[in-house]
């Protein structure tokens, strides 16, 4: 019994001494992980402070290059639409030969109608082209003098004052 009792004191002081010895360990890692906290809310804090400024920078980064590409496009655009016009007015050059054929052949009103189909476009590329759009609108009137005089039978003007107006235009735009 006592042997026994000896046993018992013996396992009951061991398992007081592994309590303790747990209890400690205990202490000393909540110690280090309050510690390591610390450090964690530390590097949070700072990686934040990096963090938004350079999020701020990248956001503003996008904004300008996509300021920057709509920019690109529409002037994209606004050089495919004054080429467009150029080309118009080449295809008006090449209306105003059948309409000196036309004139020629003494075929004053169908001259006349082919004529007109130009003043459409003549306009529409002087509102493109508005560094041009005076000259160009002011072409309605000679035309007009045109298409009424082949009408009333006289053949004798000819295209030469709108084709050389167009021409010297065209040629502008092929330095611009």
């Amino acid at each position: 019994m006592l042997l026994m009792n000896l046993f018992q004191h013996l396992l009951m002081s061991l398992g007081l001494g592994l309590l303790i010895y747990l209890l400690i360990q205990n202490q000393q890692l909540q110690g280090q992980l309050a510690a390591v906290y610390t450090l964690q809310q530390g590097s949070t804090e700072s990686m934040s402070k990096t963090l938004i400024p350079l999020t701020e920078k990248l956001e503003a980064i996008d904004l300008v290059i996509s300021k920057l590409s709509q920019e690109a496009e529409a002037n994209q655009n606004k050089k495919l639409a004054n080429l467009q016009k150029r080309l118009d007015l080449y295809k008006t050059l090449a209306v105003l030969n059948q309409v000196e054929l036309l004139r020629v052949e003494a075929k004053g009103v169908e001259a006349a109608d082919k004529l007109a189909s130009t003043k459409k476009i003549i306009w529409s590329a002087g509102e493109a082209l508005a560094d041009k759009k005076t000259r160009l609108q002011a072409l309605m009137g000679p035309i007009d003098k045109l298409m009424e005089a082949w009408k009333a039978g006289d053949l004798s003007p000819t295209t030469d004052t709108v084709r050389k107006e167009l021409e010297a235009v065209l040629g502008e735009l092929g330095n611009d």
